[in-house]
């Protein structure tokens, strides 16, 4: 998932990093796609931990669950910070738009 994300951005003309961590940490973000199904980690805290430490971003949160409950996950996820959200599987031209939405950019 990840490396479709990357890969989508970047063929949209953004410049993207797959990870906060290491030489990233420190740099204030705008805008964060954030996988709330990522293995091996607790989305909810991710969320939460991200918009701590970025507080001025936009978040887009992407889970699975969504397509079943869409209106439960959407409320529970804008709750912990998410400015947007999108249900796996994932649309490419859906995460392209709400990203240039976000950053105030027209949609093509």
């Amino acid at each position: 998932m990840r490396d479709l994300i990357l890969a989508t951005l970047h063929d949209a003309g953004f410049a993207a990093t797959a990870s906060l961590a290491g030489p990233h940490a420190g740099a204030p973000a705008r805008l964060l796609v954030v996988d709330l199904g990522e293995p091996k980690t607790d989305g909810a805290e991710s969320l939460r931990a991200m918009r701590t430490r970025h507080p001025d971003a936009r978040i887009i949160a992407i889970s699975g669950r969504f397509r079943f409950n869409a209106a439960t996950a959407a409320s529970v996820a804008r709750q912990l910070g998410a400015d947007r959200v999108l249900a796996k599987p994932l649309d490419c031209d859906a995460l392209v738009a709400n990203v240039r939405q976000l950053m105030g950019e027209p949609v093509q």
